[in-house]
């Protein structure tokens, strides 16, 4: 297949400096933008079918030592799907996992297209992704208390690797009955994929809890706000994914590999459809 893509353009620019007619040469340089796209398009996957409406989001500051920056979630209560920018003074692309099983993707949809991290990009940014033992956090008697939107919060504290940790959590009756669900799910989606916290991302949180903080050396994590109303949408059909390790020599591979399965089925199918000599 590599060897019909590189005849493919080598042909494209031998004509195009053959040929003298200039009508020629222009339809060929308007056309060439487009075949390279195409061949581009051999090392990505298509993110799939459809379109993804995201009607709950989340709103964060996140602070470590010293420097500030907000954050915000999308999800939907139609499918498992999240999307969140990291940084919302950036707002060009944002992570997004269809799955909890998915990898984690980076979207830029002003060039439609994505790119899939890669374990090694995983572990490079911080985010942890193997489950570790359960942080289990407790809430004291004489517990301290601190006030997050309005909503009066209490500590659930830990130690966890010599460092201790502080989640500050509201009752969850405490919250309207129409976003208890929605906090919880996100929230808990949210830590979970914290990058190098583990005594977040493993956080054993109570079902009665609401988390809108948390604290420990240096870090700071508080929720904003949060709604119901959002019409934040991914147009699957409009992304492209660059895969790590798909390049065109995989392509390729794997084009002759299908080429190859397809003869053979075929000439089992031609035997299969032979008359059988009779007696």
């Amino acid at each position: 297949m590599k060897f019909y893509i590189q005849l493919f353009l080598s042909s494209s620019f031998l004509l195009l400096f053959s040929f003298g007619s200039d009508i020629y040469a222009q339809d060929a340089k308007k056309r060439l933008p487009s075949m390279a796209e195409e061949i581009a398009n051999l090392t990505r996957v298509p993110l799939g079918e459809g379109t993804l409406i995201f009607e709950n989001w989340i709103s964060f500051s996140i602070e470590v030592k010293g420097k500030k920056r907000n954050a915000k979630l999308y999800f939907s209560d139609n499918n498992t799907a999240f999307c969140w920018y990291e940084d919302l003074n950036n707002t060009k692309s944002f992570f997004f996992r269809e799955t909890p099983n998915s990898p984690t993707l980076t979207l830029i949809p002003s060039i439609k297209q994505g790119t899939e991290l890669s374990p090694a990009m995983m572990k490079a940014m911080g985010f942890t992704e193997e489950d570790g033992d359960a942080v289990i956090y407790k809430i004291e008697k004489e517990a301290d208390s601190s006030t997050i939107i309005d909503f009066t919060c209490k500590a659930a504290t830990t130690s966890f690797e010599e460092l201790d940790y502080t989640m500050w959590v509201v009752d969850f009756k405490k919250i309207k009955r129409a976003n208890r669900d929605m906090l919880s799910r996100g929230l808990r989606f949210w830590f979970s994929n914290r990058p190098g916290t583990s005594a977040l991302s493993s956080a054993n949180i109570e079902e009665s809890w609401i988390p809108l903080g948390f604290n420990f050396d240096g870090y700071e994590f508080r929720v904003l706000d949060w709604g119901t109303e959002s019409t934040f949408s991914v147009v699957k059909d409009d992304l492209m994914i660059n895969v790590p390790g798909l390049d065109l020599n995989a392509v390729a591979k794997k084009y002759v590999e299908d080429l190859n399965k397809e003869k053979e089925s075929k000439m089992n199918k031609d035997k299969e459809d032979e008359p059988q000599n009779e007696d």
